[in-house]
């Protein structure tokens, strides 16, 4: 049996003004290193064997309190990083709105459609996400592997775990330090939690 984890990176200012990031790199903010100290606690216990990370900084400086605690390095990995948004990179949504109107209306309601120069399509993004859970799940591997990532990559995950097309996507949730559990055994995939968010409550409760 493998379990996989997977852990949406702790916030960060973009995320507050609404402003895609993309591959642009950035820290994640103070409030977001109590987040990840959480997210170390609920998983640590876990039987943890492999950490996976983006190579992007707010997700690699998530990852930091359970590579600390289980004495596991990091493996980055750039199919686990941010969907590659081209040329709506830095940009605030209300600009991508006012400057693409009928593709920014296409990827709020039917973002599976959407193809546009420069920009990754959500096929090309799960190929490339279900290629590294297919790894990651590989009849040889047991215990837990714990995989720092990001939004996009989060819901690709979940339609790779249901065997379901990116359709799915507009349909998740996924919030900063959350997370997705995917179970395979027997080579049957299994949505475990989706959007977990009850360690971050508990951490904010004890630190009032």
């Amino acid at each position: 049996m493998r379990v996989v984890h997977l852990v949406r990176h702790g916030r960060t200012a973009w995320n507050v003004q609404r402003r895609v990031m993309g591959w642009l790199d950035e820290d994640v903010e103070p409030v977001a290193r109590r987040d990840a100290e959480a997210v170390a606690d609920a998983l640590a216990g876990d039987d943890v064997a492999a950490i996976v990370s983006s190579p992007l900084r707010r997700a690699l400086q998530t990852a930091g309190p359970l590579a600390n605690r289980v004495g596991i390095e990091p493996r980055l990995d750039d199919r686990v990083g941010e969907l590659r948004v081209g040329p709506w990179e830095g940009l605030t949504e209300d600009e991508i709105g006012e400057r693409w109107p009928e593709e920014w209306r296409r990827w709020r309601n039917e973002p599976h459609t959407l193809a546009l120069e420069g920009r990754e399509t959500l096929h090309e993004l799960n190929d490339r996400v279900a290629a590294v859970l297919d790894e990651l799940c590989s009849s040889a591997a047991s215990g837990a592997a714990v995989v720092y990532t990001h939004d996009a990559v989060v819901r690709a995950s979940v339609a790779w775990a249901l065997r379901t097309g990116p359709d799915v996507y507009c349909h998740v949730e996924v919030l900063n330090c959350s997370i997705t559990t995917v179970r395979v055994l027997d080579g049957v995939r299994r949505l475990v939690r989706a959007n977990e968010v009850g360690h971050l409550e508990r951490r904010g409760r004890e630190g009032d």
